[in-house]
């Protein structure tokens, strides 16, 4: 007798550690539910762990019996060779993935924002480039662009590609570059879903101390930035697309602004003399004193910077000046929610872009706040990211109330 109560009392404690996370897969593209996607869970931990595969039924539904866990699963849905991925936990609330067919060819795609950032490196010998595309796909019906050479680019003659990058919402992943078969040509390969992506790489090219840079684009580009030390002389080969402009918070950068580029447009500029782009941006006495207690190391971006920073990109200070330069100046340079997963909670793709800017600022207000009370960012990093964006939010709250 004791041991079937053994036996019960251990089949009951293992259905209570088990239970069901279910979802739908709904296709956007034709509004309907995705019938015969494959799906698969995967459990967060040292890495990404596969826990099951499945299929969705007729109706797009799916469901994996899994252990109870207060961390979510993460799932990926492939439709049409695309991979969506979407969070949920067992026992919760059933998980919505949006899809969207795949399309070669979309006339609907065009680029927001491209921002360059270029200094030398200490010597003089090698030119540092940075540069963020801000890439809008507003087809109707919604579709995903897929193909090999997915968003292409012109880097400088000789240039090395040393990272390349897509962020969609929070999630950032390497991402393939290959030659795209024209001289100084290069594409990503990554599918450009519904909504905004931004694509970012890095590079190094020789340097004799004069350089000229082809930022062109095959597509419409509605802003074009160039950020530089202002020891770097900048002359565009057309004088009248861009303006130059400044930010009083970095005396020692310039950046030059160009609007509505067409593929035609000749944007090409020549630059000459060596530079570094600033450790930090132009404080008060205050916040170079910092808080009592609270440390005043060097960068001012996301992250914590190294106690050597690199002169390019550690610490993340260069993706933050570059930020606040191009905010400044009317863009729209910040990290978006994708649509996907703003589509899980119900509302439509927002048209207008300071819309959209207005849910990515929400969305990075969050996650600053959130790094904040991790400790994954120190006290003056956050003081300077805080500033930046609540003037972004500003700009748009004050654009949104001219339009309404």
């Amino acid at each position: 007798m004791k041991q079937v109560v053994f036996t019960i009392l251990i089949i009951c404690s293992l259905a209570a550690a088990a239970d069901t996370l279910k979802g739908v897969v709904q296709n956007n593209t034709t509004n309907k539910p995705s019938a015969g996607d494959e799906v698969t869970l995967k459990k967060i931990g040292q890495g990404m762990e596969d826990v099951g595969k499945t299929k969705t039924n007729a109706k797009g539904e799916f469901n994996f019996n899994v252990p109870a866990s207060q961390q979510p699963y993460i799932v990926w849905v492939q439709h049409q060779g695309v991979t969506y991925t979407q969070a949920g936990l067992p026992g919760g609330v059933p998980v919505v993935v949006r899809v969207f067919d795949a399309a070669a060819s979309i006339k609907e795609i065009t680029i927001l924002d491209h921002a360059m950032a270029i200094q030398t490196s200490e010597d003089g010998a090698t030119l540092n480039g940075e540069e963020f595309y801000q890439v809008s796909n507003q087809s109707s019906p919604p579709r995903t662009l897929t193909g090999k050479q997915t968003l292409e680019f012109y880097l400088p003659e000789g240039a090395s590609i040393t990272e390349s990058s897509v962020q969609t919402g929070k999630t950032q992943l390497k991402a393939a570059v290959i030659p795209a078969g024209e001289k100084n040509k290069f594409a990503f390969v990554f599918p450009i879903r519904p909504g905004l992506t931004q694509f970012h790489i890095l590079y190094t090219v020789p340097y004799s101390g004069k350089l000229e840079i082809d930022p062109r684009s095959d597509l419409p580009t509605e802003t074009l930035m160039v950020a530089a030390p202002d020891s770097i002389k900048f002359a565009a080969s057309d004088s009248a697309i861009y303006q130059s402009q400044t930010n009083p918070q970095f005396k020692s950068v310039n950046f030059f602004i160009a609007k509505n580029v067409t593929p035609k447009k000749k944007v090409a500029f020549a630059i000459s003399g060596k530079g570094e782009m600033p450790r930090e941006p132009e404080q008060t006495a205050d916040q170079r004193n910092g808080r009592r207690g609270e440390p005043a190391g060097p960068g001012g971006g996301l992250g914590v910077p190294n106690e050597r920073p690199d002169p390019l990109h550690s610490g993340q200070w260069l993706f933050l000046g570059v930020l606040s330069l191009f905010l400044a100046a009317g863009g729209v340079f910040v990290y978006t929610s994708n649509q996907n997963v703003a589509a899980t909670a119900g509302p439509a793709i927002p048209q207008d872009r300071t819309a959209l800017l207005m849910e990515a600022m929400k969305e990075e207000v969050f996650q600053l706040e959130s790094d904040r009370l991790h400790g994954k960012i120190n006290p003056q990093d956050y003081q300077t990211a805080k500033a930046a964006l609540d003037k972004t939010l500003q700009r748009a709250v004050q654009r949104q109330s001219k339009t309404t």
